[in-house]
């Protein structure tokens, strides 16, 4: 007997996806879309932050877990604010715990797709977080950073070209 489920993974398929730690932390603290700016006075604690970045981690991994355990064959990063990151803040905020969170995904043998949108040094982020793709806003030029990046890239596309001439589309 053939299941919904395996109707739909028939030579498909299905990417499984989360926030990032830092995204989901942004959203927790903002409540809302940061408008791209966040309350600072939050992280003067670094106890409390760390032990809530932690927890969200945590969560994160189990909220994957299901989604593969369910048949998700990929699973995608969206650290969708990791932008509003201090350069000098980028290992502790963003990289590191998307390694965490990448390193956990292929323990599940499952490849992963990392999307730290707005982040100034994508090489950087790929060389340290080892995703098996990476993911870009479309205010990256792809040719700029294919010539230092081996994995594959997905995105880069502006969104407002979908709702335009069919031609501008296919010339983007």
């Amino acid at each position: 007997k053939t299941t919904s489920k395996n109707k739909l993974l028939i030579n498909k398929d299905l990417i499984g996806f989360t926030g990032g730690p830092w995204t989901v932390l942004v959203y927790m603290i903002n409540q809302s879309s940061p408008k791209n700016k966040i309350d600072h006075n939050f992280f003067k604690d670094k106890f409390l932050f760390n032990d809530l970045f932690e927890v969200i981690e945590e969560f994160i991994k189990l909220h994957i877990f299901y989604q593969v355990k369910n048949g998700a064959t990929i699973i995608q990063i969206f650290d969708s604010w990791a932008g509003l990151v201090n350069e000098k803040d980028l290992e502790e905020y963003i990289y590191l715990p998307n390694k965490r969170i990448v390193d956990y995904v292929k323990t599940l043998n499952v490849p992963v797709i990392c999307f730290p949108r707005n982040i100034k040094n994508y090489k950087e982020f790929v060389d340290y977080v080892k995703p098996d793709v990476i993911s870009i806003d479309y205010e990256v030029n792809p040719d700029n950073i294919l010539k230092d990046i081996k994995i594959p890239i997905q995105g880069g596309l502006d969104p407002k070209y979908l709702l335009g001439e069919k031609e501008k589309l296919k010339k983007e």
